[in-house]
């Protein structure tokens, strides 16, 4: 078997069917970093993954869509709060903030940018200034990577929003989307009417206006409301071949276990996941027999995920993945930071939770 190993996580490519079984049964529980980079906070010294990511939490408005899957209405039943209830309120003291702590952060040398929460796009002034910060701010680190995750509303109705973010270095934009019919879709997303995003035609010029500016990937969580079998997957990916996307993804809902409560979200996640393994199966039982239009690439290991990579038609390259909040927490649990949200509430975090490992607490309401 042989391995490629980066900061963030090892490429796998198996030399027999029976090494891609063993693959399949270790999942994301095979990637272990040693590395690391330590760093003095107010004097303190901070140990963190080599190759971590910092997320400014997005979340300046309520979000435009309410997705059933949505990952912020998840509570771990220790938490008091949650950052999705937590709105930005000042910008200029939350940028204020926000530019410590890029200056603090500014020795790591293996830091990446992951643009996430609620939905970034949601206020365009916000992300716009966002953007100029990560421009102009200085110190601030040097990130190896930006991405922003988003559902592509703001991009539809503020088309300056591309130019902002091709200047501030973005790389790649993964737009959410669970369906190429725009009924089923929204009968998952629940994308406010009054957003233009939500009718396909919108979306998909949208798409093709971003070609050529930033990368594309497009995002698809499996559900047995929307994308359930190999079939809609390629139904899925044909669609997007024609709007000149070249990746995408497509996700399991993560396992949750009893450190979550049972509210709304918990349970229609529990009752509509989609195991991605049996669509494994079909579509690869073994590298000598692999469905027709597919073409096995490589498995990717990281600390929380593990996904195969294929070449579809010639042209598309799908990423099939499954991850597991189980292996993220306990990742989180670890000595060395391994990963970074900066909250609304001012708290630098080594976790997705407000309240939780605090690094640093950068006061936003002075």
């Amino acid at each position: 078997m042989q391995t490629i190993t980066s900061l963030r996580n090892v490429t796998v490519f198996p030399t027999s069917s029976a090494e891609l079984q063993d693959l399949r049964s270790g999942k994301w529980r095979a990637f272990q970093s040693d590395a690391t980079e330590t760093i003095a906070i107010d004097g303190r010294p901070v140990t963190f993954r080599s190759g971590l990511t910092l997320t400014p939490f997005a979340n300046p408005t309520p979000c435009n869509a309410h997705c059933r899957f949505c990952s912020e209405e998840l509570r771990r039943k220790h938490q008091a709060q949650l950052t999705a209830q937590q709105l930005i309120g000042s910008h200029d003291r939350y940028f204020a903030a926000l530019e410590r702590v890029l200056a603090d952060l500014a020795p790591l040398r293996h830091l990446g940018l992951s643009l996430s929460g609620l939905e970034a796009t949601s206020d365009p002034l916000w992300l716009l200034a966002l953007c100029h910060l990560l421009r102009t701010c200085a110190p601030a680190p040097a990130f190896d990577e930006r991405v922003l995750y988003t559902n592509g509303s703001g991009l539809t109705t503020h088309p300056e929003l591309t130019d902002a973010l091709v200047a501030a270095g973005f790389d790649r934009i993964e737009l959410s989307r669970c369906h190429y019919d725009e009924a089923v879709n929204q009968r998952i997303m629940y994308i406010n009417r009054n957003q233009p995003v939500h009718r396909n035609a919108d979306y998909e010029r949208m798409v093709r206006r971003l070609n050529g500016r930033l990368e594309v990937k497009n995002s698809c969580i499996l559900t047995r409301d929307g994308v359930d079998s190999v079939a809609e997957i390629e139904r899925y990916l044909d669609w997007a071949a024609s709007l000149g996307v070249r990746t995408v993804v497509f996700r399991e809902l993560s396992q949750l276990n009893d450190d979550y409560e049972e509210n709304r979200t918990k349970r229609w996640t529990d009752e509509h996941r989609v195991a991605i393994d049996p669509l494994l199966r079909q579509i690869a039982p073994s590298l000598t027999a692999q469905r027709g239009d597919w073409d096995y690439q490589h498995s990717v290991q990281g600390y929380y995920y593990y996904n195969e990579h294929y070449l579809y038609k010639g042209t598309v390259r799908v990423i099939l993945e499954v991850s597991s909040y189980d292996a993220l927490i306990a990742s989180n649990e670890e000595s060395a930071v391994q990963k970074l949200v900066f909250h609304s509430n001012g708290n630098l975090c080594g976790d997705w939770d407000p309240d939780s490992r605090v690094i640093k607490r950068y006061r936003t309401d002075d």
